[in-house]
């Protein structure tokens, strides 16, 4: 009976202190952000309008001496890191590893983030463009901001084995 009451006490503590954890990160418990706060300018802070990213993502990769290939998801997270001026997505295209188009995302049009804001780019599983795909991903502002942080996540959770690549992209070309 000892050993069940102090089981129970046990959880209560535990439980009390996660609840705890939780009410500590409410959106009620924030200030308003005012990007003055921070030192946001200095001569070591690279400043540009506009790039053009290129995008390592890897469809499928090969397994056992290439006889097998494993497929992945991959996911593109563009993040604006400027926290006051917006950026515009201008081109988000994925290429299969020949170099031929597979699906342009945004078909024409423009993306606007505002600050720190990101956008999410998503290639299914069941895609086969292969261990060269890639993208080509164009932005540009109104005015000098900086870099934005692109990132790829390519994954593989279906099998008993886990695989899991992450990529930055590289400037290929850029404003200043």
């Amino acid at each position: 009976m000892k050993n069940l009451v102090f089981v129970l006490a046990l959880f209560l503590c535990i439980s009390c202190k996660h609840k705890n954890k939780t009410e500590a990160f409410s959106k009620e418990k924030r200030e308003s952000f005012n990007p003055y706060s921070y030192e946001l300018r200095n001569d070591n802070i690279k400043l540009v309008k506009g790039q053009v990213l290129y995008m390592p993502v890897y469809s499928n990769i090969p397994h056992l001496e290439d006889s097998l290939k494993i497929d992945m998801s991959a996911f593109i997270a563009f993040h604006n890191t400027d926290f006051t001026h917006k950026v515009k997505l201008h081109k988000v295209q994925y290429f299969d590893t020949k170099g031929q188009l597979v699906h342009d995302f945004l078909l024409n049009k423009t993306k606007e983030l505002n600050p720190l804001e990101t956008a999410d780019f998503y290639v299914p599983y069941r895609d086969q463009s292969g261990t060269g795909a890639n993208f080509l991903i164009e932005w540009k502002s109104d005015s000098l901001v900086t870099e934005p942080l692109v990132e790829s996540i390519t994954i593989n959770l279906l099998s008993s084995t886990t695989v899991s690549i992450l990529s930055q992209g590289k400037v290929i070309k850029e404003i200043k």
